[in-house]
């Protein structure tokens, strides 16, 4: 049965190749992009809960933490986070690690820069007694 004259289906697959071309090829950046930022992630929450552990301490010298998250991150590489930025907050009863990472851009978007952002807050160890509160 012939079809109807203008009813063509001669072009439609490299139609539905186009429209899906750049949909399997995000797909194909995003898996690998994903896995590169949850790597950073667990990495500047590892470095975030080191620092907190080094600052909290009873007797810690003034910017432990951040020395200790900085250590830590150099330690691990920076083949998987391009920059970083670790700071340090003291309070009388508490201590905050913050941790900033940059995760390599796989997916090639412009304006698109994936980031990792962990804050991590421990009580100070301190020694009381039973008239202290």
């Amino acid at each position: 049965m012939a079809t109807p004259r203008g009813k063509s289906d001669r072009g439609s697959s490299s139609v539905e190749f186009a429209i899906l071309f750049p949909i399997i090829v995000a797909l194909l950046f995003a898996g690998p992009q994903l896995a590169l930022w949850y790597f950073a992630r667990e990495a500047a929450d590892a470095a975030a809960h080191a620092g907190a552990r080094a600052a909290s301490v009873a007797g810690a010298a003034g910017e432990a933490g951040q020395h200790a998250a900085d250590e830590y991150l150099v330690r691990l590489g920076t083949g998987t986070i391009t920059r970083y930025s670790v700071v340090e907050q003291n309070t009388a009863t508490t201590v905050s690690i913050h941790v900033t990472a940059e995760v390599p851009n796989v997916i090639p978007l412009p304006g698109f820069s994936p980031t990792v952002d962990v804050t991590v807050v421990r009580g100070k160890e301190r020694f009381t007694t039973p008239d202290s509160p």
